[in-house]
């Protein structure tokens, strides 16, 4: 008899165990449903079109002159449509011409990784190791081709001399520089 009483009480404490563990579950569950969601809605199709976003991405290569360049960014998206075209934020470059070093920067820029081309705006600059720095809006670089150009307003200055000009292109990494549209010249003689 005694047996038999031991096992109804098991019996029934795993029940009332078993239902205390569901009302949890559920309690639980119930309050997760009450926090509060943001108001800006985010709708499936906000989703369709973007292929991958990469954070700090670094995309390398080397040009016919087997010169290394790199292309780096704060943030890279990607979309569906253009699998081979990135949108960067704050996108820099480094391009290495012979023994010297040239670095990009600015605040947007469109990379095409299939025909290895960059268009960078927005506080635009472009200098070198040393002390020749450009600064323009709007930068174009085809790394095949090495050509460097712009078609906004630029301002140059290297040795104290400035050079002031509607537009530019830089051909083989710096060795030939040819400014367009009015140019304003200015040479300091140190």
């Amino acid at each position: 008899m005694n047996y038999s009483i031991f096992i109804k009480t098991i019996k029934y404490g795993f029940l009332v165990i078993s239902i205390a563990i569901i009302v949890l579950i559920i309690n639980n569950n119930i309050s997760h449903k009450i926090e509060t969601v943001p108001n800006q809605k985010i709708s499936n199709n906000d989703f369709k079109t973007i292929s991958q976003v990469l954070h700090k991405p670094t995309f390398m290569s080397i040009d016919n002159k087997k010169q290394p360049f790199k292309v780096m960014a704060k943030k890279a998206t990607r979309y569906k449509s253009e699998p081979n075209i990135f949108n960067l934020d704050k996108p820099t470059g480094e391009i290495k011409s012979g023994e010297e070093m040239f670095f990009l920067s600015g605040d947007s820029g469109i990379f095409n990784k299939e025909v290895q081309q960059l268009k960078v705006e927005g506080n635009v600059k472009f200098k070198n190791e040393n002390d020749m720095i450009f600064k323009t809006s709007e930068m174009y670089f085809d790394f095949k081709k090495e050509i460097l150009s712009g078609e906004k307003k630029v301002k140059g200055k290297k040795n104290n001399s400035l050079i002031i000009s509607e537009g530019f292109k830089i051909l083989n990494k710096g060795e030939k520089i040819f400014f367009t549209g009015k140019t304003k010249l200015t040479l300091v003689q140190n």
